[in-house]
């Protein structure tokens, strides 16, 4: 039986960071959200709410139309360095279960909480779908992502210091409504956190996708009152995370397959033969070695005010 960190170094190639392409940091994009490589030609999915957000990201006025992220491919080449690959994004979907399938409740509009991110790009590294949930409650898996976003990868002083997602381990510690074959949310006992947003969780046992991580339960605590008695709030995570099962993962994979314009809500066209691979791709970027306050992210695009329209509130 292979270790788990065997089978992680397996699936850690396949998951990415969701960037802004424009940037208050230009060392590196903000992350707004996790996702991960289904399909070596460049299918990535990630949360609905992830989508979302995309709307709410500034555009150069210059390019009113153009899709405002990139998706950031972090490729480690053995004794040479580490490749921070800013990927073109050619559309994004979003996508939901509009009526009840065999007999099972209805989700919803905006449930199951699963969108797709598509890049032009083949030969992608990917990771695998469980059809069938193959964790039990009490089972170990393992959570890769974005925690925090861009702040997981800086130092107390701000400057980027790691270039890597970061691997969390939890159990499954409820299954919804009930254990049985089609259910619909698992709860998984780790802590998480902004940025984790679409984050793989995966089977350690033969790193295949058993959920999708899309938020977690936080408790509300009064911290103190203002001189007027109006109460100061914060919320404190909790160690219960909220989880798409594979059941339903693997069954939205298979609608997204084919991507629509978000916007227009037409079938996009992919020509997947005109794309590079990822080894055309890397050939053409610079090899990022491990040296602290000096490491620069290629495709960074600086927010100047005077060149952006800021989304309507």
């Amino acid at each position: 039986m292979s270790k788990p960190s065997e089978i992680y170094k397996k699936v850690k190639p396949a998951v990415v960071a969701i960037v802004s392409k424009l940037s208050k940091n230009p060392d590196f994009p903000d992350i707004i959200g996790t996702g991960f490589i289904v399909h070596e030609d460049g299918i990535i999915i990630t949360n609905n709410h992830v989508i979302k957000a995309i709307e709410t990201l500034p555009r150069r006025k210059d390019e009113p139309s153009a899709i405002p992220i990139r998706v950031i491919l972090f490729h480690n080449i053995p004794n040479e360095g580490m490749v921070l690959i800013p990927l073109e994004v050619e559309a994004f979907t979003t996508s939901k279960i509009e009526k009840a399938i065999d007999g099972a409740v209805n989700y919803g509009e905006d449930i199951p909480d699963v969108g797709a991110i598509y890049v032009k790009a083949k030969g992608l590294p990917f990771v695998e779908i469980e059809e069938t949930l193959t964790v039990e409650e009490g089972d170990n898996v393992l959570i890769s992502g974005f925690p925090m976003g861009t702040n997981t990868l800086r130092t107390n002083g701000g400057w980027i210091h790691r270039l890597t997602p970061v691997l969390q381990k939890g159990i499954v510690s409820a299954i919804l409504p009930f254990v049985c074959e089609n259910p619909h949310e698992i709860w998984v006992e780790a802590v998480t956190h902004g940025g984790s947003s679409g984050s793989p969780i995966f089977n350690p046992e033969n790193g295949k996708v058993v959920a999708i991580l899309w938020g977690g339960f936080s408790e509300s605590k009064m911290l103190a009152k203002t001189e007027t008695g109006q109460p100061i709030v914060y919320q404190k995570s909790t160690s219960i995370t909220c989880a798409l099962p594979s059941p339903l993962l693997s069954l939205m994979y298979k609608k997204i397959l084919k991507p629509t314009d978000h916007d227009t809500g037409k079938e996009v066209v992919r020509d997947v033969r005109s794309y590079q691979t990822l080894k055309q791709i890397v050939t053409t970027y610079k090899r990022f070695l491990h040296i602290p306050k000096q490491i620069n992210q290629q495709g960074v695009e600086p927010l100047s005010i005077n060149d952006i329209i800021e989304p309507e509130k």
